[in-house]
């Protein structure tokens, strides 16, 4: 269903042009033809695949198809591995109604939604070159913006290296399983920490819980690194865990444990390890932008699998 070259972004350079026979019917809002389709949403947009909306936002909303969860959005929302991205008319839908894909086309309560055919697909840009040292430079770097106003609300601090004396009353009760997390990635894990670490899943407000976003990216951060053997072992310590949490935030885990996640994260996670220093303070202002404060600390996660990187050299 979706094909072309994949540009230095993610997307594909060419689109094919949309059939005619593929526009919708008379008197039927027209489907949108201009869309991006992440990764794994696009496994889940198959033909005769069908579902229902299973939560409505403003900008969004989530679906499941044949069990498979997707989130349609806005471009506004950003590009992640779960999303389809387009300027789509929301309003009259609601929990509930009828999601379905024929014909390269998702409809969604009986109207055309997207045209699939013409879809961009994004997948996360390539890891960039890095080393021990650009790493150290880009973790120096990113310690002065992240003592200030980025701490406010969530896990954020936790990403600093120490956790503040004045913590939050979340903070406070994340610690067990922060101690956890740092125990597992240092490989000496005992019998107790797994629970411990299982105190994070679910673990503050939100559709995405704090301690989830936290967990995903560390998984986002180990497979960057290439820790693919940390990064199953940290998750396969998760999976017990799971149910403590709600289904949209086990996707977006399940989709972490592969190494996907918000487009925003990967920049993030990416400029620290290259040490860009100059685009440092433009990827952290495009996390604040996820969510309210899940882009953040899913950051904070990724931070702390970096610096105990520094530490194997």
């Amino acid at each position: 269903m979706f094909f072309g070259n994949l540009d230095s972004n993610g997307k594909q350079r060419d689109r094919c042009s949309v059939p005619a026979e593929a526009h919708a019917q008379t008197g039927v809002a027209a489907a949108c033809a201009d869309v991006e389709v992440g990764l794994l949403a696009k496994n889940s947009l198959r033909n005769r695949a069908a579902g229902q909306v299973v939560a409505m936002f403003e900008r969004s909303f989530y679906a499941t198809l044949d069990g498979n969860w997707i989130c349609v959005g806005q471009p506004d929302i950003g590009s992640g591995p779960l999303h389809l991205l387009g300027k789509f008319r929301l309003s009259r839908l609601a929990t509930g109604d009828i999601a379905r894909v024929a014909d390269s086309t998702l409809w969604v309560a009986g109207a055309p939604l997207a045209m699939l055919a013409s879809a961009s697909l994004w997948v996360p840009s390539t890891v960039p070159h890095w080393s021990t040292s650009s790493l150290r430079r880009g973790l120096h770097a990113v310690d002065e913006p992240w003592t200030s106003d980025l701490m406010v609300g969530g896990l954020a601090s936790a990403g600093f290296g120490r956790i503040p004396l004045q913590a939050s009353a979340l903070v406070q009760a994340a610690k067990p399983g922060l101690i956890a997390l740092e125990r597992i990635l240092s490989g000496s894990v005992e019998e107790s920490d797994v629970s411990r670490l299982g105190s994070l899943i679910g673990l503050g407000p939100g559709l995405t819980p704090s301690g989830d976003d936290l967990i995903g990216g560390a998984l986002i951060a180990l497979a960057a690194l290439g820790h693919t053997e940390c990064r199953d072992a940290l998750w396969g310590r998760c999976l017990g865990q799971i149910d403590r949490t709600n289904d949209i935030s086990k996707a977006h885990l399940h989709a972490a444990a592969l190494g996907y996640g918000a487009a925003a994260l990967h920049a993030a996670i990416h400029t620290v390890m290259s040490g860009q220093t100059a685009r440092l303070h433009q990827a952290l202002s495009a996390l604040t932008a996820v969510g309210h404060t899940s882009g953040l600390d899913a950051f904070a996660g990724s931070l702390i699998v970096l610096r105990r990187a520094t530490l194997r050299k």
